[in-house]
């Protein structure tokens, strides 16, 4: 199948469970993921109308997306989060969704008080408390959070997470969800291509999918 078709397979798959499930289908984004895709296949996805993307390298992203594809898209970063990149990362992407430490914070906000345009901002949470994994544990949430607004004037548009690999999400999900609820946020990102209807059972605002949009990656 063509990534368009996959596409709107997926489309289709995510609008029933909305209705099964009460939501409305325009309350969810979905980001597709294109680490790894050549921009062909990128290009025909946009040709649809699908804008939002999903990297996670800053070099593979300024190497593949010319500023053109760029303007037609919105990107959404979901890579490991360096504050020492901050910089660049914030001239090419539209969302980072993995902010998880104070440096990074702190230099989001410098770079806040020089006037540069800060994407929107969500909080990674290391939902299954791995220590592979990197995120903001569950009970630290709440301080992080405070944290970023108080004492680094940010603005955080939301959260997300990855569920361990291997192990049923719905627990994690729901967790997610009643940490997001706490503290009044929205915007939740998580569920990829093997859990993204439980996750928006379990109240995913957004969800990243990639090899079910666009096949196997490229090495």
């Amino acid at each position: 199948m063509s990534v368009i078709d996959n596409y709107k397979k997926i489309v289709e798959k995510i609008k029933f469970t909305c209705k099964e499930n009460n939501r409305n289908y325009k309350s969810i984004n979905i980001v597709a993921v294109s680490k790894k895709q050549d921009i062909s296949k990128i290009r025909s996805l946009v040709s649809t109308g699908h804008k939002t993307f999903g990297e996670n390298r800053l070099q593979e992203t300024i190497e593949k997306w010319s500023e053109s594809d760029r303007k037609a898209a919105r990107l959404h970063f979901i890579g490991a989060l360096q504050s020492k990149k901050i910089k660049k990362l914030i001239n090419i992407f539209n969302v980072i969704e993995t902010l998880d430490t104070e440096s990074s914070a702190k230099k989001i906000s410098v770079l806040k008080s020089q006037n540069f345009k800060i994407p929107k901002i969500l909080i990674q949470i290391n939902i299954g408390e791995e220590p592979q994994k990197r995120g903001v544990l569950p009970s630290n949430f709440s301080d992080f959070l405070n944290m970023c607004k108080k004492k680094y004037n940010l603005e955080i548009s939301g959260a997300m997470c990855m569920p361990p690999a291997g192990k049923s999400p719905r627990k994690y999900f729901e967790n997610m969800r009643h940490i997001c609820n706490k503290e009044n946020i929205k915007n939740i990102s998580m569920g990829m291509s093997n859990d993204y209807r439980e996750a928006i059972i379990c109240g995913s605002t957004i969800v990243r999918i990639g090899s079910s949009i666009f096949g196997e990656r490229r090495l």
